[in-house]
This record gives structure tokens, sequence and C-alpha cells, in this order.
């Protein structure tokens, strides 16, 4: 619905409210209009990233009192260790690389190129905030946490500190990221589910392989996820909003 449509509807439902308080119904109509990203779509995307940021932080609250998520985090490692299966473990020992710095940056690069030959410079620039941001953050999270790694059921050695997973975090930020690009380039329904769930699906072998692996625990993977999905949030406001056109014109 446009604005002017959802003002007319307020209105109508509440003519005390509207008549009362205008520039709050405009506001609100406006924060409601699908006629623009900056409506509905915007508003969305905000509540959704109060809302990992208050699951991210009672994640965090968890680990830190520990609470019973530890014992949920020591009972699923536990979990997928006796079941682990050879095969399966080199199998994703080779997929969690997909959120390793070295093929994300990578493809980090491949990806600059492909936009720099589309002549999408704004995108390079949003693609490189995020890799950036999610970096420094994880970093941040680790060195504020200083979580053990889960050790005992490890497949590998791995060095640094658990909470957050870099590779979790890194994975939803970038395949989230040139998923969300790639949907937008496609008109047919059919190649966009196709290519959301290729994205979303890499996202989560990624994810799934550094417990499996036991490198990490489950809340240091969900941590992971939510921090990167506020920073993936942020890449989609910076695609669409007209702001950050202006500002990669200059």
């Amino acid at each position: 619905m446009t604005t002017t449509q959802l003002e007319h509807l307020i209105h109508r439902r509440s003519n005390w409210l509207a008549s009362r308080f205008p520039g709050f119904t405009r506001w609100l109509a406006e924060r409601l209009s699908t006629e623009q990203f900056r409506g509905l779509p915007l508003t969305v995307l905000a509540a959704l990233l109060v809302i990992n940021i208050l699951t991210l932080s009672e994640i965090a609250e968890n680990l830190v009192n520990s609470e019973p998520m530890i014992k949920v985090d020591e009972w699923f490692s536990q979990l997928l260790f006796q079941g682990r299966r050879q095969s399966i473990s080199r199998a994703l020992y080779v997929l969690t690389w997909l959120g390793s710095g070295y093929v994300t940056i990578g493809l980090s690069l491949i990806g600059s190129y492909m936009l720099y030959r589309q002549k999408k410079k704004r995108n390079i620039l949003v693609l490189w905030i995020l890799m950036a941001g999610i970096g420094l953050f994880v970093q941040v999270g680790k060195r504020t946490f200083v979580r053990k790694r889960p050790t005992l059921v490890a497949y590998y050695v791995e060095s640094g500190y658990s909470f957050p997973s870099g590779h979790s975090a890194t994975a939803m930020t970038l395949y989230g990221l040139l998923g969300y690009w790639l949907v937008r380039g496609r008109r047919r329904i059919g190649n966009r589910w196709l290519v959301g769930l290729c994205a979303a699906g890499l996202i989560l072998v990624v994810g799934f392989s550094r417990i499996y692996l036991g490198v990490h625990f489950l809340s240091d993977v969900l941590g992971g996820y939510l921090l990167g999905a506020c920073w993936l949030i942020v890449g989609i406001v910076l695609t669409e909003c007209p702001v950050s056109n202006q500002i990669a014109r200059h």
C-alpha cells in the first residue's frame, strides 16, 4: 500500500489518533508503506536487526553467567562426537574451508572484479565494508569472552578462541550478501529460489561443519550466525537506500 492509502486507512480506523497526531500518522504510514524501500522493507529489517542484537546479547550473557546453554553445548557436541563418521568428517573438513579467511577473501576479490566489470562500484564498497566489519567484530567478541574451544572432541587442532564462530559469521555475511544480490538480478521465481537455497545451504553447511568437527560449540555457531545476520542487514540497507547511492557517486 502507498503512504497516502495508509494515511486514509488510519483516518478511517482511528480518526482521533490521526487528528491529534497528524505528524505521527504520516510517519507511521511512511514506515508501513510498500512503495519504497525506506517504508515497510526498512522497518522489517530494522526490527530484525534489533531482534538479532537482543538474541546475541542473551546468548553472550548465558555464556558469561554459566547458565544452562553451556550444558546444551556440551551435550550436543558429545552427541555429534559419538556418532561421528570418518567419511563425513573428511567431507565436512573440506566444506568448512568455505568459511575460512583465505576462501572468503579470495571470493570477495573475485566478486569485486566481477562487480567492477558490471560497473557496480557501490556494491564493491558495501562488500568490503561488511567483510572488514564482520572480521573486526568477530575478533572483538573472541577477545571479550575468551572462551576455550571443545578440544576433547576436536577432529583437528584449531587456534584462537571459540565464541563467536568466525567461519559461521563470515559465511552468513558473505554468502548471504552475494545471494541477495544474485536473487535481485534474477527475474524467474524458480531461479530466485534456487539461488536462495544454495546460499542458505552454504551457510548451514559451514556452521554445522564447525560443530561436527568439534572446533566450536553450538552457541558459538548461533552467535556467529546472529552477528553475521546483523552485518548482512546493514549490507542490504546500504545496497537499497538512496543515501548509499549518493555516497558512492561522490
